[in-house]
This record gives C-alpha cells, sequence and structure tokens, in this order.
C-alpha cells in the first residue's frame, strides 16, 4: 500500500516538473519574439523618420523654386523694362535697329538663364551644409532625422550627367538633386536617398506673344518741295512752349518744329537736349540775331543742327556772317551785304546757308566748308519764275569743300549769264544747280586760269533733276517722323517641371 502511494506521488512530481519545463520554454520564446518584434518597429520608425525628412526637405525645395521664379520673372520683366525705355528714348544708338535688339533679348535670356540655375544650385549648396544636423519634428520623441549629404549635377537633353565644365549653358536642360537622409528612431538609424529633378526651361523669353512698342522716329523727308525750305507763315508758338508740348505724349505734332525762339539760342538747345528732341528737327525764327543767338560774340556759333531763320531786315546778322561756324541759317528773302562776304567757314566746320536772293557790294571770296543755296523768291501763280537776282561787286569765288547750289529756273537770266563768266571755282570747290527742264542747261563760257568755260564747266559744275537729291547734295535734308513698331519679347511665365523620387 505504501509502495503505491509513493509511485503515484512520484508520478505527480514528474508531471509537474514536466508541465513547469514546457512553460518556461514558452514563455522565453514569447519573450524573445517581442524582442524581435520591437526591434522591427524600431526599425520601420527610423526609415519613416528618414522618409520624414526626405519629404520635408523636398517640400521646402520646390516653396524655394516658387520664390526663384518669381525673382527670375521680376528680374526678367526689369531687363525687358530698360530694353523697351532703350527704344522709345530714339536717341540711344544700342538699340535702334533689330538685329541690336535680338542680341539684347539674347543676352537677357543668357543672363537669366545663369541667375536661375545658380540659384537653385545656392540652394542645394545651403542644404548641404546642414549635413550632420539632427532635426525632432516632435518635442519629447525619440524620432529624429538628418541630411547626410547633398549633390547636384546638370542633366543635358538624353537625362545623362554634363561633367564637361566647357559646355554651354544652353545644353543644360535638368538639374538633378541627390539628397541622402538618415532617420533615427530609440538609437536605430536608417538611410535613404532622394532625387528631385528641377527643369531648366528652353526659354526665358515669349517671343511668339511679343509686346509691340510704337515710337515715333525721324526719317529724311522724301519729295521736298520748295514750301517745305521756306515757310509763308510766320510761327505763333515760342519754342518754349513748343518744347513743352512735344514733352506730351501723343502729341501729334510733326516736324520740322516751328517755333519764335524769344530766348536765347543756348538755352533752346539746352531744352531741347533735356527733352530728348533731336535739334535737327527744329527751325527757329528769330528777329534779333545779335540777342538771341550770340553771346559774348558771334564767333563760333554752333547750331547744334537747328536750322536759324533771320528776317532779310536783320542787318546784324549779315554783317557777322563771315564769322559763322557749323551754322544752319536761312535768310527768307535777299541776303543783302554793303561790303564783302568773306572767310566763310575758314575754320573747318561744316555750314549751310540758304537764301532766296543774293545782294552783294563787293566780294564774295575765301568760301570754304560752306553750302550755299540760292533758291530764288516765291512767285506768284501764271507769272514768270525767272526773276530773282543775284548780284555782286567785283569777285565771286567758290573754295574748298565748298557748294554754290542754284536753282536755276527762278534766277534771272542775265544774272545767270554774268554768273557763267565771271564765277571761279579753286580746289574742290563746285556748283550744283537743278532744273526740272531737261532741254535746260548751266555752262561756264569765261575762260579762267587758262581753261575753258567747257573745260571748268566738266570740273566744277553738276546737274540735278530731282529737287529732293539736289537739297541733300547741298547738305540740306528735312526730317520727318513716322511710327515705328517694335516688337519685344515678353518674360516667360516658368512653369518647370519638378519630379521626386525616393530610394531605399
Amino acid at each position: 500500500m505504501k509502495n503505491q502511494q509513493g509511485y503515484a506521488l512520484l508520478i505527480v512530481l514528474l508531471m509537474v516538473v514536466l508541465f513547469m519545463g514546457i512553460s518556461a520554454t514558452f514563455i522565453a520564446g514569447s519573450l524573445s519574439n517581442a524582442a524581435q518584434e520591437q526591434t522591427v518597429d524600431t526599425s520601420n520608425q527610423s526609415v519613416a523618420s528618414a522618409e520624414m525628412g526626405a519629404k520635408y526637405f523636398s517640400t521646402d525645395f520646390e516653396r524655394e523654386l516658387e520664390l526663384i521664379k518669381m525673382e527670375i520673372f521680376s528680374n526678367t520683366q526689369e531687363r525687358v523694362n530698360l530694353l523697351i525705355s532703350c527704344i522709345q528714348v530714339k536717341t540711344d544708338r544700342s538699340c535702334d535697329n533689330e538685329t541690336k535688339i535680338a542680341a539684347i533679348e539674347t543676352k537677357i535670356d543668357k543672363d537669366m538663364r545663369t541667375l536661375y540655375m545658380q540659384k537653385i544650385l545656392t540652394k542645394v549648396t545651403e542644404l548641404d551644409a546642414m549635413s550632420g544636423i539632427e532635426i525632432i519634428p516632435f518635442l519629447e520623441d525619440q524620432i529624429k532625422y538628418a541630411v547626410a549629404y547633398t549633390t547636384a549635377n546638370k542633366l543635358d537633353s538624353a537625362g545623362d550627367i554634363i561633367t564637361d565644365p566647357a559646355m554651354p549653358e544652353e545644353t543644360v536642360k535638368a538639374i538633378k538633386v541627390e539628397m541622402e537622409m538618415t532617420g533615427t528612431s530609440k538609437e536605430i538609424s536608417s538611410g535613404l536617398k532622394a532625387f528631385f529633378t528641377i527643369e531648366v526651361p528652353d526659354t526665358f523669353l515669349n517671343a511668339s506673344e511679343p509686346l509691340i512698342i510704337e515710337t515715333e522716329i525721324s526719317v529724311e523727308k522724301e519729295g521736298v518741295t520748295y514750301q517745305d525750305v521756306f515757310s509763308e507763315t510766320m510761327p505763333a508758338i515760342s519754342c518754349a512752349d513748343l518744347v513743352t508740348q512735344l514733352k506730351v505724349a501723343g502729341n501729334n505734332i510733326t516736324p520740322p518744329y516751328e517755333c519764335n525762339l524769344g530766348q536765347s539760342l543756348k538755352g533752346l538747345l539746352k531744352s531741347i537736349e533735356t527733352a530728348n528732341l533731336d535739334p535737327e528737327l527744329f527751325k527757329v525764327y528769330t528777329s534779333n540775331f545779335t540777342t538771341n543767338i550770340c553771346t559774348d560774340n558771334c564767333n563760333s556759333l554752333d547750331f547744334k543742327g537747328v536750322t536759324i531763320v533771320v528776317n532779310p531786315e536783320d542787318t546784324d546778322a549779315f554783317n557777322n556772317m563771315n564769322n559763322l561756324i557749323k551754322a544752319n541759317l536761312q535768310v527768307n528773302g535777299e541776303l543783302t551785304v554793303g561790303n564783302n562776304l568773306i572767310n566763310l567757314g575758314k575754320n573747318g566746320n561744316k555750314q549751310t546757308i540758304i537764301l532766296e536772293e543774293l545782294n552783294v557790294g563787293n566780294n564774295i571770296q575765301n568760301m570754304y566748308y560752306t553750302n550755299f543755296l540760292i533758291l530764288g523768291r516765291r512767285v506768284a501763280a501764271g507769272m514768270p519764275e525767272n526773276v530773282s537776282r543775284i548780284r555782286w561787286g567785283q569777285n565771286f569765288e567758290v573754295d574748298n569743300y565748298s557748294n554754290l547750289c542754284i536753282d536755276i529756273d527762278k534766277i534771272l537770266p542775265a544774272d545767270l549769264e554774268r554768273l557763267s563768266e565771271k564765277i571761279k571755282f579753286t580746289n574742290s570747290g563746285k556748283m550744283i544747280y537743278f532744273t526740272k527742264y531737261s532741254g535746260k542747261n548751266f555752262e561756264l563760257t569765261g575762260k579762267i586760269n587758262g581753261k575753258s568755260g567747257e573745260e571748268r564747266t566738266g570740273l566744277y559744275v553738276k546737274r540735278m533733276d530731282d529737287y529732293t537729291t539736289f537739297l541733300n547734295a547741298c547738305g540740306v535734308t528735312l526730317k520727318d517722323t513716322v511710327t515705328e513698331s517694335t516688337e519685344v519679347a515678353v518674360p516667360n511665365v516658368l512653369d518647370p517641371e519638378f519630379d521626386f523620387e525616393v530610394e531605399y
């Protein structure tokens, strides 16, 4: 009986020991699995942390790219505005034709491309400078991430990396940024690579929808007539008021700009320059040459291309005519000089003198660098036109680089006959005449310095059949204003592609 009880107790003890062993094994396995699951979970959190960092920095880069686009657009607009201003000024020779404008637009496009890429690469450098700086997105959390490094490469149209620094910037079609991120969760770190590709636009200017700039430009007037040279009525407006009106956009005033001087020529030239106007478009009338035109004296006067019209009664003007330099002077009537008309233009500066008739008491000599035009006076309709006078006393000589220009249809035949006999030409002086009649000619007749009239005619006389060409050959070019349309490319609205991808 006792033996049976002992066996029963032994069996119970063995079962207890076996149960406890199995339980211990199970508990140990469960603890091991729990530790492994915790490690996997922490590793997944570190990868998620790295992804969080990549997303944060890519979003920030996209935001910076929007700011770069806005800045590039603004800079492009500023440069285009400068080009428009240059075109509108009309006096700036750096943008006065389509070739120069196209060159400026190309320069703008190139500069904006360079600036765009520089700003993107600067942002990449700033990102790389943050390498190793840990960012904790949530307070009191064990999750954090950091940039390991950031680099950028320029890509061509095939998507290949451009390694040759000498390659033109136009070959760059995109910039690919590579950024390695590390994420940490409970001291376990994981890494990944993020790539974002930024497109470089083909152009930063939109030439397909250009801005049309309309400007008024000065051109040489075609089909010039006698009436264009000699106005029938005196202008009522003062030059000061005219300049004020011309400064107003859309004033519809066409050249020549005729006005009464009423001030010093020096003051008028300054106001013309300030208003960015062309002095050659002005035809200025004065009743007092010495007061309005001369300053301390009448020597070395420079009209800057302005035509000064004087009254035939203004004897002070003619008494000082020997001293004019670079002058455009017009006499609406007869130029009457009691004694000599000498030393015109001897300092080497070209000048132009236009008049209807000439009456010099004695000599006309030493005429240098002067266009001297005698165009005849206006006659009533139906009356003979060849009634204007050319009179002088003893000698009439035309010397170096000077042109005596005459509309022979308006000159009294007897005066032309005397002129053909007596006038002398030396060096490069010559006579240019206009006639509208095909069978009419002017020929020198007198024998001077051993040369016959025929020889001298061949050397010194030239005929013109077109009035505008005749005036141009004699230094007279009237200006007209035409409206010119110029196309200017406007800034392109940038919308470059931004691709983001992650490599684990």
